[in-house]
This record gives structure tokens, sequence and C-alpha cells, in this order.
């Protein structure tokens, strides 16, 4: 009979086919036009655990789930090979023991001599652990997906899918996204740098990248994400893609840029630190070395503090510090400067773009705005009220820059700082040059408007002297 399926049925597979083919014997089955089951191999029967006796003449629908069987696609497979179509693809069906298995079957109409169709014939390959893989690769890209942000970039950067999870980060539609480039949301000076290039060119080789970055999202907003980049391969080894997979820790680098900003000001006053007066020193002098413009640095001791702590306390010492941080803030009014509470009793002003001149009105202004206070300090001989004792330097461009360092700058200023100690306290003092050999100069600073502020012939400034304490 032609329908009984023997290994005369099928010849043996030859050349590229013997070599592809699988070590084991195919599963093989005939069905009637009506789905009986007519014949089927060992092989088919050991996949689908059971005895021919049980499964000859039963319906090909014995080996299907009960959902599976009242589901249109199935009576429309039918349809198709009544028709003497071909169908191949991946089926889920029931074995003998009750356990699911996947088949990678092929449908194949069974001709007569004239032609005319007379059955099926089934061939069919266990995948079940493959698609069991496929299943899990899938449940865990999902779950990812659920709670990360996704995003596919071909190998020039455009967008070409993305999950909910990312178009939400960006503020847009998942459709508003398809076609953008990924430059679009990259901050414009990393796009113009090295670094975004060699990032792209990482990529292209195949190179697995994780990083922090920052983004640009629809308002304009910086978002920072946890990222990693994976190239995806095709066959041949080449990479045709790039799978990102990102995670929003925006929050974190704000709470760890907040933290950063705390670790750099000093508790007492709200002013800068030290150490935040040691970063911003070194910054500037890095901008002064490759500029044109002076830098400039005042630095300020209150007048006989220990003294006032011991008349008053160490809080009431503490509450003078904070209005004297504030007076200082307020007097030197220029927003590129920075006013820092350099230790104890002692601040700082760093006044970049500053010129000698300049630094010296600012000078002033401080030490007018301190005694102006009018905190009563009886300790403060001369003065009677709380004062300060200033000194102040100012580096010129392109003279000595070998010896353009912060501590340079810093042991000038607070070597004009103890001059104007001399002089009485509630001074300023201007070292001019400390490297010539005349190495300390002391100017005269009096008010904006006052014309001997711009003659430099004067030896001292101050406020007026008491001859009594408050």
């Amino acid at each position: 009979m032609d329908n009984v399926l023997t290994d005369k049925t099928f010849p043996p597979l030859q050349g590229a086919q013997a070599h592809d083919a699988p070590s084991r014997p195919a599963a093989l089955a005939e069905f009637g036009l009506d789905g009986m089951l007519l014949s089927a191999n060992a092989e088919f029967l050991q996949l689908l655990h059971y005895e021919e006796e049980a499964v000859v003449g039963r319906h090909h629908s014995l080996f299907l789930f009960s959902e599976d069987r009242d589901d249109p696609q199935y009576q429309a497979l039918w349809d198709l090979l009544r028709a003497g179509q071909s169908v191949q693809r991946e089926f889920r069906r029931l074995a003998g023991n009750g356990q699911e298995i996947w088949l990678q079957a092929s449908y194949s109409p069974i001709l007569s001599d004239d032609g005319t169709l007379k059955g099926i014939r089934k061939i069919a390959t266990d995948v079940t652990a493959k698609k069991r893989q496929t299943a899990n690769q899938e449940n865990i890209l999902a779950a990812i997906s659920r709670s990360t942000a996704m995003v596919e970039f071909a190998m020039d950067g455009t967008i070409i899918a993305a999950n909910a999870n990312f178009a939400a980060l960006m503020g847009y539609d998942i459709d508003e996204l398809l076609g953008r480039n990924h430059s679009e949301f990259v901050p414009a000076e990393i796009v113009q740098s090295p670094a975004y290039a060699a990032l792209w060119n990482r990529l292209r080789s195949g190179e697995f990248v994780q990083a922090e970055l920052s983004r640009i999202n629809r308002c304009g907003r910086i978002v920072w994400l946890q990222a990693s980049y994976s190239p995806v391969v095709d066959a041949a080894g080449r990479t045709v893609k790039v799978m990102k997979i990102a995670t929003d820790i925006t929050e974190r680098m704000m709470q760890s840029a907040e933290a950063e900003r705390l670790a750099l000001l000093d508790p007492l006053t709200g002013i800068s630190n030290r150490r935040g007066f040691d970063l911003a020193l070194a910054a500037a002098l890095e901008d002064f070395r490759r500029g044109t413009e002076p830098i400039s640095l005042l630095l300020l001791d209150v007048d006989h503090f220990k003294a006032f702590n011991d008349i008053y306390g160490h809080q009431i010492g503490d509450r003078c510090l904070r209005k004297v941080a504030k007076a200082l803030e307020r007097s030197v009014g220029r927003p590129e400067s920075l006013v820092a509470r350099y230790g104890g009793e002692e601040f700082a002003v760093l006044l970049p773009n500053t010129t000698r001149l300049e630094a010296a009105r600012v000078a002033e202004a401080a030490r007018a705005a301190i005694q102006g206070l009018g905190i009563d300090h009886p300790g403060n001989a001369g003065w009677g009220s709380v004062t300060a004792s200033l000194g102040h330097v100012t580096f010129e461009a392109g003279r000595d820059e070998r010896f353009h360092t912060a501590t340079e700058l810093v042991t000038a200023a607070d070597r004009a700082l103890y001059t104007a100690k001399r002089l009485g306290r509630n001074h300023v003092a201007d070292a001019v040059d400390p490297h010539s050999r005349n190495s300390l100069t002391i100017y005269q600073v009096g008010p904006v408007d006052d014309p001997l502020a711009q003659e430099p012939d004067v030896v001292r400034s101050g406020g007026p002297r008491r001859s009594g304490l408050r």
C-alpha cells in the first residue's frame, strides 16, 4: 500500500542534505484527509509516547490540548491541508504521558498516480528544549523590559525599537522615538567630543560598554542612566545593531551631587569650606594659566576673636561668624567669586578675572561691611567692635607664570594679612609682588568714589580709630 510509511517511502538524503540531517531518524506519520492517523513510524510513536495500537485510526486532534482543538486556527490548518497546501511551522502538542511537547513539523500532501490528493504526510522534530529555552529568554527579556528602559539602535545610531519605559523616561511616545538618532539625546559638548566617537567605534567593533551617562529628555532636563550597550551580531559575526538596557539613576545622581555640594560647605556659616576653596582655587588657576585675565585672592581674619569667645562664649562667637560670613558675601557681590571659611575665624575670597585695583575695592568694602555690623567687642583694643584685617594679592597673566601656584598665591595674601594686623588691625594690605626684592607694599583703599583709591601712594587704610572701648 502506498499510504503505509516505510523506509523505502523516503529515500536516503544525499550530499549537503545528508550532512544536515539529524543523527536519529525523523518522526513520520500519515493522516487521511479526515484527519485520521493511518500509520506512524517508531520514532513518531516514541516522540509522542504512544503505542501504535492506541493511536492508529484515531483523529489527529488526539495530540492537541482541548483549548487548541477549539481554536479556529486548528480548523484553518486542516482547510489548508485538504486544499493541497504544505504547512511548516512549530506546533504545541500533547504527548501520551500528559506532557507538553513542541514539534517543528511539516505537513505535505500525498498524491495518487492521477494527481488526486489522498492524504497528508507529517515529518516532525522535537524542539521542546529549544522552545523552552527561547521562552525562558523571552520571559527574562520581558521581565527586564517591565522594569528597565530598552532601546535598539542601528549602527549609525538610528533608533529602530524602544519599549514603553524608555519612551516614558525620555518624554516621548514610542512612535516618536523611531527614526531619531542617539545623538539627539546627548549633550552637545559630549557629541562633539572624541569620547563620543570612541563609544560608537567600540560598539561597531562588537565591544560591550557599560557606564553611567547623562542624557537629555524631551523637556531639556538632564536624565542620568546606568546603561549597558550590547552589540548584536548576525550569523557571520557582523555587528548589525546595538541593544541598550538602561536604568534611571537621576535621583541617586542628584542626591550624590547634593551630598558632594554639602561636603564642600562649612556647616556653621553655609559658605564654602576649606576643601571647596582648594578645589575652586585649583580650577581658577588652571583657567588663569590658559587665559589673559588676572586672578586675585583676599584673606581676612576677625580681629582678636579669641578674646570675643572668652568674653561671650562660643555660641555667641558662632553667631558672630555667621554674621561676618553674610556681610562678606554681600560686600563681595561678584557671581564668579567664591567666599569661603578658610579656618576658625579666617575667611578667603577667590576673585577670578579681577585686577589689583578691583580686588582692593572688594577688600575695603568687606572691611567696612564687617565693621558696620556694629557688634560689640570690648576685647578688640582701639576699635571696640568686631573688625577684620584683610590682605589681598593679584597675579597677572604673563608675569612670572612659573610662580603662579596655589601655595604662592595663598602665601602672598597671608603675608599681606599679617601686615594689616601689624598696622593696628581693621586695615587692608596689598601684597604687590611677593617675588620682588621689595616684596610687600601697602596701599590705602578708600570708598569707591574716593579719588585717593585711584592713587596707590598712601601706605595704609582702615576705619577711624577710637580712643575708648565700647
